[in-house]
């Protein structure tokens, strides 16, 4: 099997990294560590956030559909990272906090995600002026 759109491979690696997130530390404090696995709903919506780009690789045959689920899967991102920097802020308001390297994962997944959207939209321009031809 070859993977032959660009957009597929950064939705693949946007969902391996997002399934790999919720399991990783994002900060510690001591003895202390803040990981998405403490908070249910946390993890629930960066589970979510992973089936979706998962998702996504498989809508290609639906360019209008594949880019609006990308769209609210970037959306999500967002949500996380405020959710996780407010999580954060309540666990560990009062302590020196050690940052881990987990917040680079949801970081790069966003980027993924908005090139994959990006050559979607290439995609999209493309067929329309090959249907403007015919």
């Amino acid at each position: 099997m070859v993977i032959q759109r660009w957009q597929s491979v950064f939705l693949l690696l946007a969902s391996i990294m997002m399934g790999i997130f919720p399991f990783l530390p994002l900060a510690s404090q001591g003895d202390v560590n803040f990981c998405p696995l403490d908070n249910v709903v946390y993890m629930t919506l960066n589970i979510l956030i992973a089936v979706l780009s998962f998702v996504s690789i498989f809508l290609f045959k639906n360019l209008a559909r594949q880019k609006m689920v990308v769209k609210v899967n970037a959306f999500l991102m967002v949500v996380s990272g405020i959710v996780g920097a407010i999580l954060m802020y309540v666990k560990m308001s009062q302590m020196q906090v050690l940052w881990a390297g987990s917040p680079l994962l949801l970081i790069c997944s966003f980027l993924l995600t908005l090139m994959a959207l990006r050559r979607i939209n290439h995609d999209d321009k493309l067929l329309k002026a090959a249907d403007r031809i015919r």
